[in-house]
């Protein structure tokens, strides 16, 4: 998975949301994270595999902000 897809599926499974604020700031969060691993020399692939599954890191914020899964 690249950078571009994780953050997509990220933004994807945070639409549930009710603040754009917060799915913006998530986003930039993520975005950020990544560029900063990949300036310190690891490549794309190492990061996205340490972060794993966008599904997953969704459904961590969304608990964090209250909202329950089905």
């Amino acid at each position: 998975m690249t950078k571009e897809e994780f953050l997509y599926e990220l933004k994807k499974e945070l639409s549930a949301l009710d603040s754009a604020e917060a799915t913006a700031y998530n986003l930039r969060y993520y975005s950020d994270y990544i560029d900063a691993e990949i300036a310190k020399g690891r490549s794309e692939r190492e990061v996205m595999d340490e972060l794993g599954d966008p599904r997953l890191i969704a459904n961590s914020i969304k608990e964090a902000e209250g909202l329950e899964e089905d």
